[in-house]
């Protein structure tokens, strides 16, 4: 016969129950029907809502073949392991074989003999996919469509993540538990996306829904268990589990969902959101090279300067070939990024076989032939989508491709060297005719540069004198440097001199000689130092263009340097600043400076200074601020959010917390009352008590006998009798019977927490049934009163 515990529980401390405890787990009874169902569905339900959250990064047909394929194959190999009752080892070894077969034709389909059998290189790929395929998701542009073994960290996430589901729902103790499988999943999908998108709300919202209703369905089945069991539960309650559980959820989500907007709204973010690949460690940093603009002299030497640098064919007429794209300025040279800030610009990226461009334009095919190198960078043109080079090296020189989407930079790891040819899969944007009288700056962010000299403000000063506005004050500054200026590039000796270079003292030269002479090289940067003093976010372009026809020859002194500026509602313009090629004039004579005679020392009158009433607070440039520590910031942001969640959490657990230390400080009360009687009486009360949070139901008017019966355990009897007999007896209690009751009580306390569930146990601390007023026991009864 089954031993069971009160509310037809079994009992585990029973020798059946422990014979049942210790039964092997691959022997365990296979789960009914509905159980099956009902997991396997939220398993499918729940991986699909996490696909869809990597769906960002992939944006590819073969992802879809993938995550149908490797989220039924897991759920399939759950659901038949626990059918067929197999030992965990079992369930690897099918898992690792399964994953071993469909691995390659899903993640890695290049790599396969009439695209199902997988071959030697394809398991190699698979395999290091597995454990490097993560890094190299987090260092390539998206989306990554099929590129490579990319695939594979998706294949590992939805195969790995359903297989776990469905077995923790349908092999443990606690299938609850299956719940956080998913969600720690979609998380990661997050974690892996772009730091320019939103978090899909939408996806998660639904995620959150469907664990609700596992909740609502599991607490169903174990209704249905108990009841099948023999239980006394009521029927109604189990009908009303889905609707309880429902409540719960949905409660626990307004207050999560709370939380989250508390948090939102003190601690917004001024940038994107951080996932992953914010943080991970970029293979190529352009900052350690050498500004490109620094080397613009050497292509106009005059044994190089006429011989053809690139080939270009396919590209439309008046498009332009982009070399660097140069936009932070430390006073000496132009270069890409900033080394003092987290510049976009200076993050270059892998790219996958094709990337998604957004922009309208013409689509085209543009083959470019490099036949002078171009050191690290990789000439483009219009928005980079997908590259394809010539040779046996194709492959290898596509790995070696890094973009910066931010500026349409490309750069080659190794550099470019001749001889390189590749078509460029492009869509080139008709460049906006804006008119810069009638614009105004743009809001994009961009590095800071060094501060303007003042022959530059002073010369801008002159130049724009009677004109309003920053667009027709840039539009006047522009005209000016084509009016004023004179192209030399300081090779030819027929030509006047002309120094290289492009720092704030070379400007000042530019700006205060006469005639004004210079080249791209120096035009461009006085232009873009022009743009930022009047309220412009600027960058500087070195490349070719614009060019004139379908195929053109590039030669090197063709090589030439503009600016882009961003215009409010039209976004990056380009803009050219070269003076038109004309003939020199002399060189003017330099002004004389004036020289005053000194004159005679005379000694002022001595002024007594006033007192200080007060210490003049330390002087401090205006410029300088305190540099940001983005660890330290993060960490404080950090710190503010976790303070809220614990706040939040605090005030919720605050009912909770005040009904344990009501019955710890009433059970206290009781047992160390100064009067014997009144120990005994309370030490009942508190076994009344701890039955009725445990569910058990005392009738109205029922002597302690009766509710001893109710209880169950022997030793309630006694102490029925013993408070029976203290409270109606003329003597008193012995000695040391109070300690006897009390020792009692906490048995049989503990005899009632015995066999139950850790939720059951939970609930029983937390019930307020014992707080309210004692039931059968009106204010006229008759008997001395515990407390």
């Amino acid at each position: 016969m089954v031993n069971a515990a009160p509310g037809g529980r079994v009992n585990p401390g029973r020798p059946s129950a422990r014979r049942s405890a210790r039964r092997p787990a691959a022997l365990a009874a296979p789960p009914r029907p509905a159980v099956l169902a009902s997991s396997l569905a939220f398993t499918l339900l729940s991986w699909a809502f996490v696909s869809a959250a990597l769906w960002p990064v992939y944006r590819a047909v073969p992802f879809v073949v993938l995550a149908v394929v490797a989220i039924a194959a897991g759920t399939a190999i759950a659901a038949a392991g626990a059918l067929l009752r197999w030992p965990a080892w079992g369930g690897i070894l099918a898992s690792v074989a399964v994953l071993t077969i469909i691995g390659v034709p899903l993640a890695v389909p290049e790599r396969t003999v009439y695209g199902i059998l997988p071959e030697p290189a394809g398991l190699l790929e698979l395999t290091s996919g597995i454990v490097l395929g993560w890094r190299q998701l987090l260092t390539i542009d998206l989306p990554v469509g099929s590129y490579q073994a990319l695939l594979v960290p998706a294949l590992v996430l939805l195969y790995v993540g359903s297989l776990l589901t469905a077995s923790i729902a349908l092999r443990t103790r606690r299938p609850a538990l299956a719940g956080a499988v998913p969600g720690l999943g979609f998380l990661l999908a997050v974690a892996l996306g772009r730091d320019d998108r939103a978090v899909p709300l939408v996806t998660a919202v639904a995620l959150v829904v469907v664990l609700m209703l596992w909740v609502a369905v599991l607490r169903r089945h174990r209704r249905t268990d108990s009841l099948r069991a023999g239980g006394a539960d009521n029927p109604l309650d189990a009908r009303g589990a889905v609707v309880r559980s429902f409540a719960s959820a949905t409660a626990l989500l307004l207050v999560a969902g709370g939380a989250g907007v508390a948090a939102g709204v003190t601690a917004s973010p001024s940038t994107d959101r951080v996932v992953l690949r914010s943080i991970v460690e970029r293979p190529f940093d352009p900052r350690e090279l050498p500004s490109p603009l620094a080397a613009f002299r050497a292509a106009f030497d005059p044994p190089r300067a006429s011989e053809i640098a690139l080939r270009v064919s396919g590209a439309p007429e008046g498009s332009r070939v982009r070399i660097a794209t140069l936009d932070s300025y430390d006073g000496v040279v132009f270069a890409v990024g900033s080394a003092e800030v987290s510049a976009a610009s200076g993050s270059f990226v892998r790219i996958a076989t094709e990337r998604e461009v957004e922009s309208p334009g013409e689509r085209a095919a543009i083959e470019i032939e490099v036949v002078e190198g171009t050191g690290s960078w990789l000439p483009t043109v219009g928005e980079f989508r997908g590259v394809r080079f010539a040779g046996d090296d194709a492959a290898d020189l596509r790995d070696r491709v890094r973009l910066n989407a931010t500026t349409g930079t490309a750069a080659l790891i190794g550099g470019t060297e001749a001889g390189t040819t590749y078509v460029l899969d492009a869509v080139v944007p008709e460049e906006p005719g804006v008119r810069l009288a009638e614009s105004s700056p743009g809001a994009t962010a961009v590095p800071g540069i060094a501060a303007a000299s003042d022959e530059l403000r002073a010369w801008l000063d002159g130049v724009t004198a009677g004109v309003d506005g920053a667009g027709p004050g840039l539009a006047a500054a522009l005209e000016a440097i084509r009016e004023q200026g004179y192209v030399s590039h300081g090779v030819d000796p027929a030509q006047p001199a002309s120094r290289s270079g492009h720092s704030l003292d070379r400007i000042g030269e530019l700006l205060t000689r006469r005639p004004m002479v210079g080249d791209a090289e120096q035009y461009s940067v006085l232009a873009a130092l022009i743009a930022r003093e009047l309220g412009f976010p600027s960058r500087i372009v070195l490349g070719y263009g614009p060019i004139a026809g379908a195929q053109e020859s590039l030669r090197s002194d063709d090589l030439t340097a503009w600016i882009e500026v961003d215009v409010a509602g039209e976004g990056w313009v380009p803009v050219d600043v070269m003076p038109p090629e004309r003939e020199i004039p002399p060189a003017e004579p330099q002004e004389p400076v004036p020289v005053s005679r000194p004159q005679n020392a005379v000694q002022p009158p001595a002024e007594v200074p006033p007192v200080a009433d007060e210490q003049s607070p330390p002087e401090i440039e205006p410029g300088e601020r305190p540099e940001q520590d983005d660890l330290l910031t993060l960490l404080l942001t950090i710190a503010r959010f976790v303070g809220i969640v614990l706040a939040v959490a605090a005030l919720i657990a605050a009912p909770f917390v005040g009904v344990v230390a009501a019955k710890a400080r009433r059970r206290r009360r009781r047992r160390r009352a100064a009067d014997p009687t009144t120990r005994i009486l309370g030490g009942w009360r508190e076994v009344t008590d701890a039955a009725a949070d445990h569910g058990l139901e005392i009738p109205v008017g029922a002597t302690r006998r009766e509710v001893a019966r109710i209880i169950g355990q022997p030793q309630a009897g006694v102490l029925a009798r013993v408070a029976d007999r203290v409270d109606y007896a003329p003597e008193p209690p012995q000695a040391g019977e109070a300690d006897r009751v009390w020792t009692a009580v906490d048995a049989v306390r503990a005899a009632l927490v015995a066999g139950r569930r850790r939720r059951e146990r939970w609930r029983a601390a937390l019930s307020v049934r014992s707080l309210r007023r004692y039931p059968g026991r009106s204010r006229t009864e008759r008997g001395r009163r515990a407390p």
